[in-house]
């Protein structure tokens, strides 16, 4: 129980800005810091949920309303997931070998590729929003839980490169079992809710995860030789992008299909 107790503290302390009493990370600790790290997802959409309640009564613009949705898992999250996105769009535009890549990866500074695509992906994320219509914003939030909860899953699963020190959150024998078979009941209950609140748009947003980790896998084993902590974070950040744009390709089809 302390073991549980450990790692739910570590995943806030570490992926969210709640505060949480710091504690050494170490191997007991971290044993099952993956099942509580979609918990600061289902905070995010709580939030963002409640925010499509009352938003209406503080703003006028639909502007303000979408950088406010921007904002809360960008804050809530501490940005624990865009300083690995920052570093391997970095390795990514340097077209170096992979040893380059990954030692890049070890270097805290951001090249100005970096921040241009940091950039751009804020103004994408902010347009997306301002665009998503009102009932769908519960399903497109889900994918906070789920983009987290497929983190996880990656990590257990995915090889890992040389450089890559993910094997601190991979428990061992019946407990990798366990946090295993709880993020995939993370998983299938995601996909459950998107798909009840509304089928179309919840298969967009599946369909998005999707993609967004397919093409993980493929950046991870072609430039990388295998997945880090930081091309982990840049997957959830790639498909927190990809769930409200295919949920937003749906909206815009000429025959409505959101109404199935």
């Amino acid at each position: 129980m302390k073991q549980i107790w450990n790692s739910f503290r570590l995943a806030f302390s570490m992926y969210s800005i709640i505060p949480a009493r710091q504690i050494d990370k170490t191997k007991e600790n971290t044993k099952y810091i993956l099942c509580f790290v979609p918990w600061v997802g289902a905070v995010i959409a709580f939030l963002i949920t409640e925010w499509r309640i009352v938003h209406p009564y503080l703003l006028d613009y639909e502007f303000l309303r979408s950088v406010v949705c921007v904002m809360i898992p960008l804050l809530l999250s501490s940005g624990a997931f865009m300083d690995g996105f920052f570093r391997t769009v970095d390795a990514l535009s340097s077209h170096q070998p992979r040893k380059g890549k990954l030692e890049i990866l070890q270097d805290s500074h951001s090249g100005y590729f970096a921040i241009i695509t940091c950039v751009s992906y804020f103004l994408i994320i902010v347009g997306l929003w301002s665009e998503m219509p009102i009932d769908g914003w519960p399903v497109v939030a889900l994918g906070f839980i789920l983009s987290r909860t497929l983190y996880g899953l990656s990590i257990i699963f995915l090889r890992h490169s040389q450089t890559s020190k993910c094997s601190l959150y991979v428990p061992e024998g019946k407990a990798k079992t366990a946090v295993a078979a709880i993020l995939i009941l993370y998983t299938a209950a995601c996909a459950f809710f998107m798909l009840r609140m509304n089928l179309t748009v919840g298969l967009a947003c599946l369909a998005g995860a999707a993609i967004a980790f397919l093409y993980y896998c493929w950046v991870a084993y072609k430039h990388f030789g295998g997945i880090t902590e930081d091309i982990a974070s840049f997957f959830v950040q790639v498909c927190e992008i990809l769930i409200p744009l295919m949920a937003l390709l749906v909206y815009r089809m000429p025959t409505d299909f959101t109404s199935l």
